[in-house]
């Protein structure tokens, strides 16, 4: 989801311009795309999608698709706390190197997310 609204963005507006919008505007699309006005502009920013979380929650046992499927509004918001989190490279590279590692929880903002997940 994030990333369609990423590229949502990309078609309509370029950065220069998203950043020139009335703030009442900005804070319209932030809450027609169910984030706040600061998520929107730091999402624009951070250009890249939440690749790692789908991962993540496949290794923990929990399947992306059931989660989209069945609780969108948790499925949008793991998206946009993975794509916000400045953890990536480690993630990412605990995620390769060393998979069945746990210090994951130690550094993932959706740990609580997850650990609630994996209960159900």
């Amino acid at each position: 989801m994030i990333h369609e609204i990423k590229e949502f963005f990309s078609r309509l507006f370029s950065r220069p311009e998203l950043e020139t919008l009335d703030p009442q505007q900005v804070g319209e699309i932030a809450r027609d795309m169910g984030v706040s006005p600061d998520d929107l502009y730091r999402l624009d920013r951070s250009g890249e999608q939440s690749t790692l979380m789908p991962k993540r929650l496949a290794h923990e046992g929990i399947s992306p698709a059931v989660i989209q499927a069945e609780w969108p509004p948790v499925w949008k918001d793991l998206q946009r706390v993975c794509t916000l989190c400045g953890s990536k490279d480690v993630c990412r590279n605990e995620l390769e190197l060393a998979p069945d590692a746990q210090d994951w929880r130690r550094y993932c903002p959706n740990e609580g997310t997850i650990r609630s997940l994996s209960n159900k």
